[in-house]
């Protein structure tokens, strides 16, 4: 039973590990929330991208209508978080019970999961096809930096 215990115990950690910003924060398209990241906030990248003040209000009024949803979804899952880790220090809490609260987490997660993709999609339709070319060009860029590209490290292995 014990064993058992640590087995849960050792997913519960897994499941607790901080995942990506549902809103990302202001360092870029590397940065944080990687791709949801609020790029158009910084100078640099807005006048690479040449977004016009249009372009920018727009990306504005998506973040906006989507953010409180956003973070009701991510309050959710860290409650379902907070409602696992209660389980698991209680000695009478049976297995099924305990996975049964993995499987809510995992199902409030791949809601939040959606939403922010699906507000990336519209964000992905404000932009011309040339801005977001040059969008994912400054992502590679910086996770190559940052160590976190695949491609970057084939690149390390094979010299």
């Amino acid at each position: 039973m014990r064993l058992g215990m640590a087995c849960v115990l050792a997913l519960a950690a897994a499941l607790a590990a901080p995942g990506a910003s549902a809103l990302g924060d202001e360092r870029g398209p590397g940065g944080g929330g990687t791709h949801h990241a609020k790029f158009w906030r910084r100078d640099k990248i807005r006048h690479q991208l040449r977004l016009t003040d249009d372009e920018i209000d727009k990306l504005e009024d998506i973040l906006a209508r989507n953010r409180q949803r956003l973070e009701d979804m991510k309050a959710d899952v860290k409650k379902k978080h907070a409602t696992l880790d209660a389980l698991l220090t209680d000695d009478r809490t049976d297995e099924a019970t305990i996975l049964g609260q993995v499987d809510l987490i995992e199902h409030a997660r791949a809601k939040l999961g959606k939403a922010r993709v699906t507000m990336l999609l519209e964000m992905r339709g404000v932009l011309t096809p040339e801005q977001r070319r040059q969008l994912a060009q400054l992502r590679t860029k910086d996770k190559r930096k940052a160590g976190t590209d695949p491609a970057s490290s084939d690149e390390k292995e094979g010299d």
